[in-house]
């Protein structure tokens, strides 16, 4: 089997929303476990997601739910 180059495209398609199946401590931070809904129609199913202690650091926050949220793009612009 042949090795496959990687494509650039300049962008992808959105997150609709995602349920969280699981979060494990690990020793750098959480690993998570999720299904995914995309805007296109397609799902990822058990996607796996590394939230290390760094990342948490860096979105201020202590919770892992909120880090996902992060991750994933989904930003609170206080407009509500």
């Amino acid at each position: 089997m042949s090795e496959l180059e990687p494509i650039e495209y300049e962008t992808g398609t959105a997150i609709r929303d995602y349920d969280i199946i699981k979060i494990s401590n690990t020793t750098n931070g959480f690993d998570v476990m999720l299904d995914i809904n995309l805007d296109s129609g397609y799902s990822l199913s058990g996607t796996k997601l590394e939230i290390s202690n760094e990342d948490m650091e860096g979105y201020e926050t202590t919770e892992v739910e909120e880090a996902i949220k992060y991750a994933l793009g989904f930003f609170d612009n206080g407009l509500h």
